[in-house]
């Protein structure tokens, strides 16, 4: 595999099954003003994507950044505001969540704890509370990147995507890789479908499987637990496949050329860092190439000229001489 690199979901408490990590601390890589606990609050199983963020919340504590790491899982909405007054009452100093299921209740629950860090990934702090950090990501870049690699190696002139909504976040994708798509091939036919859902893997088989099926010979995601369908399928079918937000290799390692990362792990592993350190602030973050953090991952299976012509594509994404699209008027 090969990584670019540029300058880029408790009922109450005692009804969870939280989760909390043993490991012992060392001596941190940077200085640390006082270790501070973490719990990530989920509201389904961990997905790849909470996942990543949940191993990076490891790390964290590895390094002393962290004195104690908690994982719990709400299981019912009604709940989540309750849950994180609980966490925030027990002196967490972090406190982390995703996607819009959390949103109302972080605004509701974090002014009455303002020593407190709240952590939305994938929510902008839109009521301006200044002890809530949301995190955005700019995955039009990464999805124009491999954009461009779907174009270079689609034989049949036309590729698939699927998201798991049409909502803003899902559409930023979309935009990105259609963008990428047509820089090389204008005339790349591109079909689209919605699945209803984040959480729904044999939708997304079904979705994958039609896509194949009607000459699409690469087909790309964004639809978190829905997309692992999509590996199934191409594995079944001998097709290609683009995965989104952590390198999906694994998925399907003779099938998946490419994927439009996210780096959420890391991006919550720097508020970690900086809450432990005395620098953390507040607001919305768009977090992109310009982090520092890798975009895209491609695989053994992209060859040569592809691989250069990905690398210049972030080069020019970096340098502002390309500006994927956030939005599409395709559906």
């Amino acid at each position: 595999m090969f990584v670019l690199l540029l300058a880029t979901l408790v009922a109450c408490a005692p009804k969870a099954t939280p989760t909390q990590v043993a490991t012992e601390a060392v001596a941190p890589t940077s200085e640390v003003k006082t270790p501070v606990k973490v719990v990530f609050l989920i509201t389904q199983p961990l997905s790849p994507f909470e996942e990543d963020i949940w191993n990076w919340i490891n790390k964290s504590q590895t390094e002393g950044y962290a004195s104690e790491v908690k994982l719990i899982e709400m299981k019912n909405p009604t709940e989540y505001e309750q849950t994180i007054r609980q966490v925030s009452e027990q002196g967490y100093n972090v406190v982390v969540s995703t996607f819009f299921f959390v949103h109302e209740a972080f605004n509701t629950v974090a002014p009455d704890f303002p020593n407190t860090h709240y952590v939305m990934v994938y929510e902008p702090n839109d009521a301006n509370i200044p002890n809530i950090h949301g995190i955005l990501y700019d995955v039009q870049e990464g999805s124009y990147v491999c954009g461009v690699v779907a174009a270079m190696m689609t034989k049949s002139n036309q590729v698939g995507f699927f998201g798991g909504d049409n909502s803003p976040g899902i559409v930023k994708f979309l935009a990105g890789f259609e963008a990428g798509l047509k820089s090389v091939k204008p005339d790349i036919k591109l079909d689209i479908q919605y699945a209803g859902s984040f959480i729904d893997p044999d939708k997304g088989h079904e979705i994958a499987l039609a896509f194949y099926e009607k000459g699409d010979d690469i087909v790309m995601h964004a639809a978190n637990k829905t997309g692992l369908g999509l590996f199934t399928a191409a594995k079944e079918k001998g097709k290609y496949a683009i995965g989104v937000d952590i390198d999906q290799k694994s998925e399907a390692p003779d099938n998946v050329i490419c994927s439009a990362l996210t780096n959420p792990g890391l991006s919550v592993y720097n508020d970690i860092t900086a809450s432990a350190m005395g620098t953390w602030q507040g607001g919305t973050s768009n977090w992109g190439i310009d982090d520092g953090a890798p975009s895209v991952a491609l695989t053994q299976l992209v060859p040569a000229d592809v691989k250069a012509a990905a690398e210049q594509a972030e080069k020019d994404i970096a340098s502002g001489k390309i500006v994927p699209p956030q939005t599409t008027t395709s559906e």
